[in-house]
């Protein structure tokens, strides 16, 4: 049987509190031979629970900034929209699958959830916060799906054995990053500046999170596919 993948949604309070979410991720999923299925915000987390057992796994996808009451900071001047609902269910959502190993797939946003909800930190606002390095461009202004900078893979990792690569090039829609990684997991991938590009559990199934949208290159770069059909793989096992 195809394994059973919810996708978190957007959700747009402006827009009559809309749960949306762009067809790429759900595509991407059914392409890799699992079922799609939108997880709604809902304000009950019973009701996100109910859900969430009948999940084979789950696909934190990208989206808002993270209310960074998440670990433990006051919001920077440079921090953009919050959802708390939304922030409410992912890291309800990503809590549960470290506490029962259920196959996990971050992307952008979704590895800051997660690594907030495993004890990390983020950087708020990677260019005002940064003051070390110089900073590369990581909220590019051309065709979503146009892979900008490189990045690299670590050696041995899931990534690495998932890509076949010591690097990769990617692209780069965010403002936002891990800072300090969680307790349990390591950085899979970096980009030139230093800012994480991957992360993973240590010793879970398959727990992992990307900073890039593969989501938005799959189709045009097919290799990117394979991190789909990796997730999809481990949650059907």
């Amino acid at each position: 049987m195809k394994p059973l993948i919810g996708i978190t949604s957007y959700h747009e309070l402006d827009k009559e509190n809309a749960s949306r979410q762009y067809e790429a991720y759900y595509l991407g999923i059914e392409r890799a031979g699992g079922l799609p299925i939108l997880i709604p915000n809902v304000d009950e987390v019973d009701t996100i629970d109910e859900i969430y057992n009948k999940l084979d796994g789950i696909l934190l996808a990208g989206g808002e900034d993270l209310d960074p009451g998440y670990f433990k900071e006051n919001p920077h001047p440079k921090i953009g929209v919050i959802s708390p609902v939304r922030d409410k269910i992912e890291i309800h959502i990503a809590v549960r699958c470290l506490e029962d190993d259920k196959p996990l797939l971050g992307i952008c946003r979704g590895m800051q959830v997660l690594n907030a909800a495993a004890g990390g930190t983020l950087y708020q606002d990677i260019y005002s916060q940064l003051k070390d390095r110089e900073v590369i461009k990581h909220t590019q202004e051309g065709p979503r799906w146009n892979p900008t900078h490189t990045i690299k893979l670590r050696p041995g990792s899931k990534l690495h054995r998932i890509f076949e690569k010591k690097e990769l090039r990617v692209n780069s829609i965010h403002h936002q990053a891990v800072k300090d990684v969680a307790k349990n997991f390591m950085v899979t991938a970096q980009a030139p500046d230093g800012i994480i590009e991957g992360m993973e559990g240590v010793d879970f199934k398959f727990m992992v999170a990307v900073q890039w949208h593969p989501e938005r290159m799959w189709q045009k770069y097919p290799m990117m596919l394979k991190l789909f059909k990796a997730f999809v793989e481990a949650a059907r096992k």
